[in-house]
């Protein structure tokens, strides 16, 4: 990418863009760092609603729902390389690329920034192999970092924005990338970049895509921060009752204050009375009637943890509505399934809402793909979006499912399909990308070892010519 240095004001246009996507992020950062509040449990009750002892106003109790219900369903997600109907050498690039192990780490935080902001980015931009950076850089903003502008016939980016300090930006546009910086002036532009023609290098990685919301629905929602709140509020009730719970309650009947001072007249401590001679208190006389009154010491009942518990494990049960998460992930335990197909049934909602997502971030992936390919060729072209034309993002299966039944499923697919494409068979039997390659190679190495036999063979079998001399002739 050519660096430029030039310092000069935005124009029109460009300062619309810019003053738009940077609205975008200043208007959604309260409601996202509220979000990574929840998600990273620092989030604090503003409002405790009930009467707590005052030493306990500083009590700080965190559930981790919001992380379960962003981490769990993430986890599902396995990506698993890219499949063509044809042999490619830009796709051989491309897998080359994903496979590397910084790259899946930067995806995978990508992936799971989406559902916890509804968004990600992933900015792609050719690196300075000079200054030891890699051929081509990745990187991945969360909302709180980066906006872009698509258009919703094309599903492209049209402009982008990336926030890297608080008074510096990179604006992208097709074809050409902007330092902005605000100095004495305003913003302003001190670095121009050279991109790729007609093309932004900036990919949505979106959770929960619709009509209405192009950016998606995030996964911590609005019902789901009220139910952890209230979760928080009934463990906080639990440990306020726990607090008198420690300390068992007791009634006097019949005591005199004459029986907590001392020989000098001073008060006796409770605690000393407690643990003291308070067992032994002496017979009183009633100053009306007379009579003698026997001090008598009462414990009284305390108060049951139980409606606390049933009442978090109906939060929780309600928590688990929300997210689709099976309730035994959110800490509550219920009967345990007894088999695998119990397991896959206990958690059939949640496979259901990855399988619906995993086309919005294969379309994402494979339009990643495109940006690595233009970034590392410096141009995109007709014949290079031919060439990669039906290219598809594959994932593993979401579900749980165990090494016995993924056998069984391929073994009944070879008895029904024995011509099918030994791929296909890898695929049902649960092969991951590489092991499927790795079986390839193996394949084309062992039948080409055969075939070399074959013709050493069939070399020594066969009789050697008989070559006639000039003049001669053989008998027939």
């Amino acid at each position: 990418m050519a660096e430029l240095d030039v310092v000069r004001h935005l124009t029109e246009a460009e300062a619309a863009a810019f003053n738009r996507m940077l609205s975008v992020i200043r208007r959604k950062t309260q409601r996202n760092k509220l979000r990574t509040s929840y998600f990273d449990s620092k989030k604090r009750l503003d409002k405790i609603g009930f009467s707590i002892p005052p030493h306990m106003k500083d009590f700080e109790v965190a559930i981790g729902w919001a992380s379960k219900a962003v981490k769990v369903p993430a986890r599902r997600i396995r990506p698993d390389g890219f499949t063509l109907g044809r042999k490619s050498s830009m796709l051989a690039e491309v897998e080359e690329v994903f496979e590397d192990n910084y790259f899946a780490a930067i995806e995978r935080m990508a992936i799971e920034a989406s559902l916890q902001h509804s968004v990600a980015f992933v900015f792609v931009t050719p690196g300075d192999v000079d200054r030891g950076e890699p051929e081509i850089v990745v990187a991945a903003r969360t909302a709180l970092e980066a906006t872009a502008e698509v258009d919703s016939r094309t599903n492209r980016v049209t402009m982008a924005l990336e926030v890297v300090g608080r008074w510096e930006a990179l604006l992208y546009l097709p074809g050409e990338t902007f330092r902005v910086e605000y100095l004495k002036d305003g913003w302003m532009v001190t670095k121009r970049y050279v991109g790729i023609d007609k093309r932004v290098t900036c990919t949505p990685y979106v959770w929960g895509r619709s009509l209405e919301r192009p950016f998606g629905y995030s996964r911590i929602t609005r019902p789901l921060m009220g139910y952890i709140d209230n979760g928080c509020r009934t463990m906080l009730r639990q440990e306020t009752n726990a607090e008198f719970y420690g300390a068992p309650q007791r009634a006097l009947l019949g005591a005199e204050e004459e029986h907590f001072t001392d020989a000098n007249g001073k008060r006796i401590s409770p605690l000393d009375a407690l643990i003291g001679g308070v067992w032994a208190l002496p017979n009183t006389r009633d100053e009306e009637t007379g009579d003698l009154v026997k001090p008598t010491l009462q414990q009284l009942s305390q108060a049951t943890f139980q409606p606390h518990g049933d009442m978090l494990k109906g939060i929780g049960l309600m928590v688990s509505s929300e997210t689709s998460i099976p309730v035994g992930y959110l800490g509550i335990v219920q009967d345990n399934p007894s088999s695998a197909d119990a397991i896959r049934a206990n958690e059939a909602d949640l496979i259901s809402v990855v399988e619906a997502e995993l086309p919005s971030i294969g379309m994402s992936r494979v339009d990643l793909v495109r940006n690595v390919l233009a970034v590392k060729y410096g141009v995109w072209t007709p014949s290079m979006e031919a060439e990669l034309r039906g290219l598809t993002a594959h994932f593993r299966d979401p579900g749980t499912t165990s090494k016995a039944a993924q056998a069984d499923a391929g073994l009944k697919f070879t008895q029904t399909f024995p011509d099918a494409d030994p791929e296909v068979a890898m695929e049902v039997y649960g092969l991951e990308k590489r092991q499927i390659e790795r079986m390839n190679a193996y394949r084309a190495k062992k039948e080409a070892g055969n075939k070399l036999s074959a013709l050493v063979a069939a070399a020594k079998s066969s009789p050697a010519p008989v070559f006639s001399q000039p003049g001669e002739t053989q008998d027939v």
